[in-house]
């Protein structure tokens, strides 16, 4: 079985969700995905999480409710051991003010939502490349931070 790398897959899409997953398994098999849908749920994961931690995240900037993404992103940047896991910016904006702001706030890169399901399978090949194969990552080991919530 291949090794797993664990990312936290922020998206309120139950279907691009679905899809996700459907396709990491023939093209980024070793992906353990941890869908999370809302902002708060975001937020809960990040300040309960215990062990190794997500080796990267791939975070929607137009989620459901009061917060977006970039709000999760921030508070990520903020947190001891989040501001280590690269943040994966995708998004159906093509907005040159969404591209700066997630760069200013911390993103690693920001990529367009893929359209079709091929469009999915390469990038899903793709980042598998570039985060699993190629970049070296730090290990992180969270620690459950008491009573934090934003």
């Amino acid at each position: 079985m291949p090794a797993k790398f664990t990312i936290l897959l922020v998206e309120d899409d139950i279907a691009i969700v679905d899809l996700i997953q459907r396709v990491a398994k023939t093209h980024f098999p070793e992906a353990n995905f941890i869908p999370i849908t809302t902002f708060e749920e975001a937020v809960i994961y990040l300040y309960n999480v215990e062990g190794f931690g997500p080796k990267l995240a791939l975070l929607d900037i137009n989620l459901a409710g009061y917060k977006s993404g970039l709000d999760f992103l921030n508070l990520m940047r903020e947190h001891p051991l989040g501001k280590l896991v690269p943040v994966v910016v995708l998004s159906a904006s093509n907005s040159k003010k969404d591209i700066k702001v997630a760069y200013d706030s911390g993103a690693s890169s920001f990529v367009n939502k893929p359209f079709t399901l091929n469009d999915w399978r390469s990038f899903l090949t793709m980042l598998r490349f570039y985060w699993f194969e190629t970049v070296k990552l730090p290990q992180t080991w969270f620690e459950k931070v008491s009573d934090k919530m934003a």
